[in-house]
Formats: structure tokens, sequence, C-alpha cells
């Protein structure tokens, strides 16, 4: 249940089953026996709706919490890979083109292989093996100098950010919510639809308008339930923003070395020659 179909689909069914079970107590209860009820059954309406409110409520904002966290893994995993891409440009001639290129096949992996899966739930396992290629990339570097030593450490901590935003954004795009929360989450809205019925009104119209309302907003709250939980399907989907902007911007530079290594340093550095003044005769 997770595009706009689905939320359709939803409201449709949960305002047919209210409106049916309505009609069923109106045509066998009377409404002077409801009327006796009104008393004990608001109590109760208020009781159980509270509660069922609170739940729902906190059930649908861990759910968004676990959405916004799924789009800080994805961000801060392509900003690694920013990292690690612009970093390698100081190294040597043989690591700079290969680590670099393993960042592009990365990238390219995550955008067209990943993201489909992640949409439709499946395990992945092309992708990590673009990333161990990284990996090895990275650790098999040979330092020709200081600069590029510490370089590598560099890259090795953006290596290590990586993994840890990659695996979480796997596990968030592969976990659900458990079936027995949704048997609970479908029992609280019957329980709150059905404890509506007490009050009955004399004109069924008006009735039946406020149990579709209700039902509605049942059904409303659910659909947002479930599309928050699945991060990457649905309506509500998050894209790879920042892989393909990463990809588009970033991952072309070419891979020649910096332009300041290969400056000479008697040319870079100011003169030490004092200034002599000219004088005039």
């Amino acid at each position: 249940m997770y595009t706009l179909g689905h939320a359709l689909l939803l409201i449709a069914i949960i305002v047919s089953l209210a409106l049916a079970g309505q009609w069923v107590v109106n045509h066998f209860i009377k409404q002077e026996d409801l009327e006796k009820h009104h008393s004990a059954g608001e109590a109760m309406m208020g009781v159980v709706g509270t509660l069922f409110a609170v739940l729902l409520g906190f059930m649908v904002a861990s759910a968004m919490d676990k959405y916004n966290d799924a789009r800080m893994h994805d961000e801060q995993e392509a900003s690694n890979v920013a990292s690690i891409f612009r970093v390698a440009r100081g190294l040597s001639d043989i690591d700079r083109p290969r680590i670099r290129q393993f960042c592009r096949e990365y990238v390219d992996d995550v955008i067209d292989s990943e993201w489909p899966k992640m949409e439709r739930r499946e395990k992945i396992n092309h992708g990590w093996q673009t990333y161990q290629k990284l990996w090895e990339a990275v650790i098999s570097t040979v330092p020709e100098n200081d600069r590029q030593s510490n370089l590598q450490q560099g890259l090795i901590g953006s290596m290590q950010s990586l993994g840890e935003h990659r695996r979480a954004r796997i596990l968030l795009a592969q976990t659900s919510m458990q079936p027995a929360l949704w048997i609970i989450v479908g029992l609280g809205a019957s329980i709150t639809i059905f404890l509506s019925y007490i009050f009955a009104s004399e004109f069924p119209r008006i009735q039946g308008t406020m149990t579709t309302l209700v039902a509605t907003a049942m059904a409303l709250n659910i659909w947002m339930l479930s599309a928050y939980s699945h991060p990457y399907s649905g309506e509500l989907k998050i894209q790879p923003t920042m892989f393909l902007l990463l990809k588009e911007s970033i991952l072309t530079v070419p891979d020649g070395p910096s332009r300041y290594l290969h400056d000479s340093p008697a040319e870079s550095a100011p003169s030490t020659e004092p200034v002599r003044k000219q004088t005039t005769k």
C-alpha cells in the first residue's frame, strides 16, 4: 500500500465496511436502545479513541523517523564517495585513476542496480562486489611520501563511514513493520469505528457522512504509516538524488593529477632577496 491508487482503494474498502456495519447496527438495533447507552459509549469512545490515536500517532512518527534516517544515510553515503573521489586526486598515477574509476562504477551500481531492487525489496548482491573492489583499491595504495600517506588515512576513514551508511541504507530498505503490529492497527481502527455506531442519529445520511469522514481519516493514517514504513517504495519513495548529482557534477572531472603538485618549489616560493633601491645621481 504505497501508491495513491492503494490509498484510494484502502479508503474505499474501509469506508464501505464502516457504512455496512452502520447499516447492520441501525437495522437490527432500535435507536431508543442505542440512546440508553450513550453515556457508557461516550466514555468508552473517549478512552479507546485516545489510546488508539496515541498509538497510531507514535507509529506514524516512528515511521517518519525511519524515512528521514534513510534519506540521511543516502546523503552521507554519497558524500563519502565524493570525498574519496576528490582525495584520490593527490595519489600516484597508478592509484588515482583506479580508485576514481571504482567510484564511478559504485555510483552506477547504486543508481542502476541497487535502487530498483530496493524499490522491489529484493536482496542486493552485485553492488557489494564494486564496494569490495573500492575497499581493496584504497587499502592497496602505495604512498610515495608523507602527503600521500596522510591522504590514504583519510581515504580509509571515508571508506569506513561509507560502509556504515551503506549497510544502514540496505537494512532500512529490507525491513518493515511486523504483521502483529498491522493486526493491532486493524483491530484498533475497527473498534473505534464500531463504537461510533452507538451515537445513532435521526438522520441516517448525516450519520453516514460522519462515519465516512471517520473511516477516511483512519484509512489515510494507515496508508501514511505504510508509505513511510517503506522509504524506497511507492508514492513517497526516496530518489537517488545525491548520487545522480554526484554522477553528473563531480565524477565527470578528468583523472589527471592536481595542477598544484607540478609547481616547482623554486617557482612557487617567494623570493627572499632584499630589494635593492636604485639611487639617483
